[in-house]
């Protein structure tokens, strides 16, 4: 009988330890083999109001059009209103004038369908509600259609509205209740004249997704999440499930991934990580993978094929691949608040990845726009079945743009002969950091731009066999 049990024992052991291996391994076999970069193309800054040191207000969400032409634009809510960039010139094309009386962090809120754009604001004052926008115009112009604020289906006022979702697969807008109560469900049959359909009631809600009439909300405090089905009745949807986060947050929004297998939840307080959850069975919504960026605090989420695009506050924004969802692994970040990064309300505020011409887009509470590009760098796998560690690794100096001085990271993994030197947009070499032999290490170096013009600058390394490159902004 011994003999049996030690059997079983080591067989439950040997098990166990094969699925310890497979779960370890699994992100590295079945994630995406190629590494990211972001790219950093230009800044746009707008005006802001500093409270204290501690307190800024400038910017707020972000959200994207192209036009006829193929041309990108970045809309981003600013203190005054709403701005519309072309992204080719960074051309300022309309500021739309919005409210601005009644909350000094001027929350707003936009998202497009076919060529209308629709904003939200937690402010009261210049046309207050939901501003409806033509941007078929462009790139010469945009037209105001008007203001919506019609009282919701339950007689409550609809002048303000923290958050808005447009569920282009029904033709229906969906924004925030004016007390954070639920959902006003509205039809965009047509666009420029909505009409008020029905309405979701919730205990707390700050933000909400919807695919196909299936409407996700965040709960906010009440430590919660919920799945509706509005596809037969959108007057009164009808509640799926209420899952409640273990030792929650304030559940601030949710993001359904492509293939609406998995639901990404962000939860807006310090240490508390951003949540994966299976939810192939709406019986029975499992928790199955985290992650949580340098900063602790994550604010909004967007996903793309199987990267999720992470708004992080004062760290920045951070891609995260989640192609294995039990493992997120982050492959890409971009410190747009060089300060600090602590769990505070800095920095990365909103985040747009759909650009048709694959550009990102990060606002800031700063009141600065960030323009990036996520790009690939050659993948270092000569045999599909072998793994083979990076040479070397370049990373991002910071801050980043900086003012004066900088540090640059570097990682070599065999002793090597290498050159790392600073060009200037001209193409000319303004200064060597190193041409000589490393052995294998970390190495940090500094470069102190101070007698150098404001300006793009960058940063190359060359070894026997490979030549990397980072753009960086010198800004005094």
């Amino acid at each position: 009988m011994n003999k049996i049990i030690r059997l079983i024992i080591s067989y439950i052991y040997s098990t166990f330890k094969l699925t310890v291996l497979y779960i370890t391994l699994y992100p590295f076999i079945f994630s995406q083999t190629s590494n990211y970069y972001l790219d950093h193309i230009a800044r746009v800054s707008f005006p802001n109001v500093i409270y204290s040191e501690t307190d800024t207000a400038g910017g707020s969400d972000v959200w994207g059009y192209t036009d006829k032409n193929g041309d990108d634009y970045a809309i981003m809510g600013v203190l005054n209103g709403t701005a519309i960039i072309r992204v080719k010139d960074l051309q300022l094309i309309s500021t739309i004038p919005g409210p601005d009386q009644g909350d000094p962090y001027f929350h707003r809120d936009m998202m497009t369908f076919n060529n209308y754009l629709y904003i939200c604001h937690e402010m009261t004052g210049t046309n207050e509600g939901i501003q409806i926008i033509d941007l078929s115009p462009l790139p010469d112009s945009i037209k105001y259609v008007k203001n919506y604020s019609r009282k919701d289906v339950l007689g409550q006022d609809a002048n303000t509205s923290h958050n808005l979702f447009v569920d282009s697969n029904t033709s229906t807008l969906l924004t925030v209740r004016k007390y954070y109560n639920g959902v006003r469900i509205i039809s965009l049959k047509d666009p420029e004249n909505p009409e008020e359909i029905g309405l979701i009631e919730t205990p707390d809600i700050h933000d909400m997704y919807s695919n196909n009439d299936t409407v996700f909300i965040a709960e906010g405090w009440n430590g919660s999440f919920s799945i509706w089905d509005a596809k037969i009745n959108k007057i009164e949807p009808e509640l799926i499930s209420r899952v409640y986060v273990p030792s929650s947050g304030y559940v601030h929004s949710v993001w359904l991934t492509d293939n609406k297998k998995y639901l990404m939840t962000a939860e807006e307080t310090s240490n508390k990580t951003i949540k994966i959850w299976d939810i192939r069975d709406l019986n029975n919504i499992e928790l199955i993978g985290n992650y949580l960026g340098l900063s602790r605090l994550a604010h909004n989420i967007h996903i793309k094929d199987n990267l999720a695009y992470i708004s992080h506050y004062s760290s920045g924004i951070s891609i995260v691949d989640i192609s294995n969802p039990y493992s997120p692994i982050e492959v890409a970040t971009y410190d747009t608040y060089s300060r600090n990064n602590s769990s505070n309300f800095f920095g990365a505020w909103g985040i747009y990845p759909y650009s048709a011409n694959n550009y990102i887009y990060a606002s800031n509470i700063e009141g600065h726009l960030d323009i990036l590009e996520l790009k690939k760098k050659p993948s270092e796998l000569t045999n599909k079945n072998e793994l083979y560690i990076k040479q070397f690794s370049l990373s991002q100096n910071f801050p980043n743009p900086f003012n004066q001085k900088t540090k640059i990271p570097l990682l070599i993994n065999s002793s090597e002969e290498i050159s790392l030197s600073i060009y200037n947009s001209f193409g000319e070499k303004v200064k060597i950091l190193i041409d000589g032999h490393l052995n294998k290490g970390n190495y940090l170096f500094s470069w102190d731009g101070s007698s150098y013009s404001s300006g793009i600058y960058f940063l190359r390394l060359e070894s026997r066999d490979i030549v990397l490159t980072k753009k960086m902004l010198l800004i005094k």
